[in-house]
């Protein structure tokens, strides 16, 4: 893990803004263009920025930067998604970019955010190293902030990837299921629990699925299974207690997240929140 700090950023050739994230006066201060696919050309409002560090003077560069991280922390938003090094020239990278940003899946055409650092970031253990360069192409390294903000993580392209990026179909399931996965990390994230920064979304997923194959079928239900497995102390869900909330929940689904947060007395006296919805996959 390593801070984002002068350094590290002048060891990229290319960043990424996300607009709808960062002002687009921000992203007007650094030599860009949008990374969209063909099938959605017009669409420009909803891609990532491409940023070409290496068009400006290094005076230019970091007076850009400082104002972007300043704009970063007033708003409580991430500077940049992501740091790209690549040694090919700035439209063999964007087009590289744009052909992974729409798959098909269950024969459907579908917007894959992968440049989310949030999605990147499970993503790194949802695929396989050959899937991960494929998609990454020319782009060497992709350094990524982390659940925790503060961290950026590098990924180390081997340059040997499979094309076409096939999809298992548990991979699909992970990835589907990355919107529920977020919402629990952000619960963590209030709490100030102090999980494992990179591992904590491989961590909700894996409890996820137990939650399911206990017969915990509703989104809500695994979520809280997984919260209360990361937070109290192992074997929680082996006691009493528990054991009746999930025998409850398999007759009433949604009854599990009600039973554990009056039990635990849950300290962010949380009540049934609408959340934003942050999945990977949208209708393209």
């Amino acid at each position: 893990m390593m801070q984002l700090d002068h350094r590290l950023f002048e060891a990229h050739q290319y960043a990424l803004i996300n607009p709808l994230q960062i002002d687009r006066r921000i992203a007007q201060l650094w030599p860009c263009e949008p990374i969209v696919p063909k099938e959605l050309r017009g669409q420009e409002h909803l891609f990532p920025y491409l940023l070409r560090l290496g068009d400006m003077s290094a005076d230019a560069r970091l007076a850009a930067l400082d104002e972007t991280v300043r704009y970063a922390r007033e708003h409580d938003r991430l500077p940049f998604s992501a740091l790209l090094v690549s040694g090919a020239g700035p439209e063999h990278v964007r087009n590289q970019l744009a052909r992974g940003l729409v798959r098909k899946v269950d024969g459907e055409s579908m917007l894959f955010r992968y440049y989310d650092p949030r999605v990147w970031n499970a993503l790194t253990w949802i695929l396989s190293a050959p899937q991960l360069d494929a998609l990454l192409g020319p782009v060497q390294f992709w350094t990524a902030p982390s659940a925790k903000r503060g961290n950026w993580r590098t990924y180390e392209s081997s340059g040997r990837g499979n094309d076409g990026l096939p999809l298992a179909p548990g991979q699909v399931h992970a990835i589907a299921s990355l919107a529920s996965i977020n919402r629990v990390i952000d619960r963590l994230l209030r709490v100030d629990h102090g999980f494992d920064d990179y591992g904590v979304s491989k961590q909700v997923y894996d409890e996820m699925v137990n939650a399911d194959a206990l017969g915990l079928t509703d989104a809500d239900d695994q979520e809280a299974f997984a919260f209360v497995s990361i937070t109290q102390p192992p074997g929680i869900h082996e006691s009493p207690k528990y054991q009746e909330a999930i025998r409850i929940a398999r007759l009433e689904p949604g009854a599990y997240r009600s039973i554990v947060t009056a039990a635990l007395e849950d300290e962010e006296n949380e009540s049934p929140l609408k959340q934003q919805d942050q999945g990977v996959w949208q209708h393209g």
